[in-house]
């Protein structure tokens, strides 16, 4: 039985059988119709979720908050890649900078969200903004990281064969770097949702975040339920795609 339990077929199975114990007993355990309210159930969050579904709801919602998401996390993935390589590259320059990275990396992303409010309005702006400094340094960290792990001795034998800069960046570091720079990019994603769900909560009138907070708002744990479970549908998504892609850019880096 553990034998089988643990075959890639009995993972999976075993995964499934326990979500459907945890909702069972959701679903089922005998309590108070006013703790009931509070619980919501799994039958009355799926059918909420149906039916945002149906009428276009969840879909405004969704591609709103991945509007934000995804042009934050494409801004902050190329910012940081782009400086991790020049100042992986450039060690000099990396020490000068290295206390004022470590300054503004240690604030909490989200205490800046009332500054770029102000800065660039309620609108989208300062969320992407928000999501793009978050990610930029959590990409930036990553990509450093993946340059200095690249073997200098290595670095030495591509100059001694006439290896231009240009050409060291493209064919030695890049390729050496791209396992440190998905795995970044997978954490980023985390972080990505997490922040624009926050900015959406503070100010925003569409979103998940949005969706979450007007739910609570008029205490409709079930519409909360279903909002909870569609952003994590879709972090788990991202993040599994980009577990795929970093599994398939693993073989290109140099041992």
């Amino acid at each position: 039985m553990i034998a089988w339990a643990a075959s890639p077929f009995g993972r999976i199975v075993t995964r499934v059988l326990l979500v459907l114990a945890c909702l069972a007993f959701w679903q089922f355990i005998p309590v108070s119709r006013a703790v009931r309210f509070w619980m919501s159930s799994p039958s009355l969050i799926a059918e909420q979720f149906w039916l945002w579904l149906l009428d276009g709801t969840l879909w405004f919602h969704l591609q709103a908050s991945l509007y934000v998401m995804a042009q934050g996390y494409v801004i902050g993935s190329a910012f940081g890649i782009v400086f991790g390589f020049l100042l992986g590259h450039f060690r000099r320059v990396h020490r000068v900078l290295t206390p004022f990275l470590s300054a503004v990396y240690a604030v909490p992303k989200i205490a800046l969200t009332p500054l770029f409010i102000i800065l660039l309005g309620v609108d989208n702006a300062s969320k992407i903004a928000l999501v793009g400094v978050t990610v930029f340094f959590l990409i930036l960290t990553a990509t450093i990281d993946g340059v200095r792990d690249v073997d200098h001795d290595m670095v030495q034998s591509f100059s001694l064969m006439g290896a231009t800069r240009l050409e060291i960046v493209r064919k030695l570091l890049i390729p050496a770097s791209l396992p440190w720079i998905f795995t970044g990019m997978r954490i980023a994603v985390r972080y990505a949702f997490t922040n624009t769900l926050l900015a959406e909560l503070i100010a925003s009138n569409r979103g998940l975040g949005f969706l979450i907070e007007f739910n609570s708002g008029n205490f409709n744990t079930t519409g909360s339920y279903a909002a909870i479970f569609a952003l994590v549908l879709c972090s788990v998504g991202l993040t599994e795609l980009l577990s795929r892609g970093e599994a398939r850019i693993a073989r290109w880096r140099l041992p």
